[in-house]
């Protein structure tokens, strides 16, 4: 059933729209509550519901309507002086959003939304009889109140009057149709919100009766489209000008030539042009590849109010800081990311960090602080989730894992700190013996490390006990333009990222050394180990290697040696989806027409640990 037929591609810009909204306004709703009298802040969130409640009545949504009118009007009271914000109305309000989001997954269906709770309604009604003053609003809030920019459309759909020809203008550029009036919700004021725990339960169990009403229901699905900043498309428009301007160029070239000119001012501009048209279009690969890149940030912005929410539920005090949020990654890449993370932060403030009587007997503050952060290092981008609180002990984490027969007792006494923490990514481990709605079943942290793999990166777990856990999650940029060194082995050609290349050296036998067993060269005074490229993707060697590259991964040195190389590269990384040996990051083809492997030389190094030469 489709309940807004002929206007489904209005309603999938508004669903665009109004969702960046909504993620801006929960953003907001974090800030608002360390700062709680912050006017700009109320303002601002005012106005995103105001603008959300306008679309939503173009669409004749009057579900949404009316949810979103009643959120409006309690801001207006805020921002007025005639409400005090408290930690049980932004319970209020954080409900309400969520309630929002929720009526978007219905939108994105095509489908009328249903009302929302009548908790929640009443809810928001006995928030807005609650004002300072009984009633009166001081002469302090008038003054703000007058000085306030009036709407210019009105309409019997509220007394503000939602901007319809303001976003119908926006969307499809002519003049919005007369809206239909809503008429508003008439529930009698009720008791205030339930606690957050019950409120979820009862959410549990909404759900179970109606599968339709999903908390992961936002916009709907995938989302294929992109957002492009206009001065990157309008770089890529003047490259393909130039790029056309040069193909003119070459064009008439070619027919002199073939006519029989072959002077030197002729083949002079030829090699001009062809130099010419090299560079444009390294330049054209490269604003084409930014057009994909999406800032972090869109992502890492929805989990402050995960994050809230889930402490409140669980009595503990937690803030999230972010940092990073101006890395660029591929959108593909953010949207396979986002459930890894959820499970990550939540993982964090569940099993991480202590509530607070235990972090007052440990010394500690009472808020607990959770870091998400990102950056890109060399060819790769790392995110980083690192709590403040008990930390984990590699003992008791393989104790768990034998107790739940995750693997043999003779197998945990040869795992080192380090492989006994992965243990937790095991399917079935848990260190909680109880079953609750948040943990206990032993997933979430197998999920994270399959998705990350799905995505070619992975995982490392580092802990210290009673200062706190760091996971930190390694991802390539496969659909980035890569500059590599082309290795020669066997007369085949290898590519390596060039980031993490500091020198080319020529190898000679009687510099080799052997040092535990193992080859070594010593350059300026340091002992670096040879790693042969044939020996690391497990070829046999057939030549004595003659090249070595001296690469540096992490904070490890080593010098990798091949048979020699072929120069260096830009190329365009191509993803194996369907198959993808270890150690391969992708492909790429040489200018003479090979496929050329691009390894990914960390994970190579991670299946030879211990290898002797």
């Amino acid at each position: 059933m489709n309940d807004f037929a002929g206007m489904e591609e209005l309603m999938e810009d508004f669903l665009t729209e109004a969702s960046d909204l909504l993620s801006d306004v929960d953003s907001k709703l974090m800030g608002l509550e360390k700062t709680p009298h912050d006017r700009d802040l109320l303002n601002v969130i005012f106005r995103g519901f105001h603008t959300i409640k306008g679309g939503a009545g173009f669409l004749n949504a009057t579900e949404l309507v009316t949810l979103c009118h009643l959120t409006e009007n309690l801001f207006d009271k805020l921002r007025n002086g005639e409400l005090s914000l408290n930690a049980e109305l932004m319970d209020t309000i954080f409900a309400a959003t969520g309630e929002v989001r929720q009526m978007f997954g219905y939108l994105s269906q095509n489908r009328q939304p249903e009302a929302a709770p009548p908790h929640l309604i009443a809810a928001l009604h006995a928030a807005l009889q609650k004002t300072e003053n009984s009633g009166q609003t001081t002469e302090k809030a008038r003054e703000t109140a007058a000085a306030m920019p009036q709407p210019s459309v009105t309409s019997p759909q509220s007394p503000d009057g939602p901007d319809w020809n303001v976003l119908y203008q926006a969307v499809v550029g002519g003049g919005a149709p007369a809206p239909v009036p809503v008429i508003p919700a008439t529930v009698p004021a009720q008791p205030a919100l339930a606690p957050l725990a019950e409120r979820r339960a009862a959410d549990a169990t909404a759900q179970k009766t109606n599968p339709g009403r999903r908390e992961s229901d936002g916009a709907g699905g995938k989302d294929n489209t992109i957002r492009v900043d206009t001065d990157r498309l309008d770089q890529v428009l003047n490259l393909s000008g130039e790029i056309g301007l040069t193909k003119n160029r070459l064009t008439h070239l070619r027919t002199d030539i073939l006519q029989g000119r072959s002077d030197a001012v002729t083949l002079r501009a030829l090699d001009e042009s062809v130099s010419q048209l090299d560079m444009l279009v390294v330049n054209l690969q490269n604003a084409v590849m930014k057009t994909r890149m999406q800032p972090i940030g869109r992502l890492f912005n929805k989990y402050p109010r995960l994050a809230r929410d889930l402490a409140r539920q669980l009595g503990k005090d937690v803030e999230l800081v972010l940092s990073g949020e101006e890395t660029e990654i591929d959108k593909t890449m953010i949207e396979d990311l986002n459930d890894p993370l959820v499970h990550l932060i939540r993982n964090a403030v569940d099993h991480g960090v202590e509530d607070p009587a235990q972090r007052a007997a440990a010394g500690k503050t009472a808020k607990s602080l959770v870091r998400l952060g990102a950056r890109q290092e060399g060819d790769h981008i790392l995110i980083t989730i690192v709590d403040d609180g008990k930390g984990m002990r590699p003992d008791v984490i393989r104790n768990k894992a034998i107790e739940k027969g995750l693997i043999g007792p003779d197998s945990a006494s040869s795992l080192d700190d380090e492989q006994s923490l992965a243990l937790i990514l095991l399917p079935g481990f848990s260190t909680k013996d109880e079953i609750s709605s948040v943990s206990g079943r032993g997933v979430g942290m197998d999920v994270v490390k399959t998705n990350i793999e799905k995505l070619n990166g992975t995982i490392l777990i580092t802990s210290e006990p009673g200062r706190g856990s760091t996971f930190t999650i390694s991802l390539p940029l496969t659909l980035a333009i890569l500059p590599v060194l082309l290795l020669r082995l066997c007369n085949q050609s290898f590519a390596v990222p060039l980031s993490l290349v500091r020198e080319i050296l020529s190898i000679s036998p009687d510099e080799l050394q052997q040092v535990s067993g193992k080859a070594t060269i010593v350059v300026r005074g340091e002992v670096l180990p040879v790693l042969p490229l044939a020996r690391l993707i497990g070829w046999d060697a057939t030549e004595t290697p003659e090249v070595g590259v001296l690469m540096q991964v992490g904070a490890h040195s080593f010098i990798l040696s091949a048979d020699g190389f072929a120069g260096h590269d830009d190329v365009v990384i191509k993803s194996l989806d369907t198959f993808r040996p270890k150690g391969v990051a992708g492909v790429t083809m040489s200018s003479e027409g090979e496929i050329v492997l691009i390894l990914d030389v960390k994970e190579l190094l991670d299946e030879v640990r211990g290898y002797s030469a």
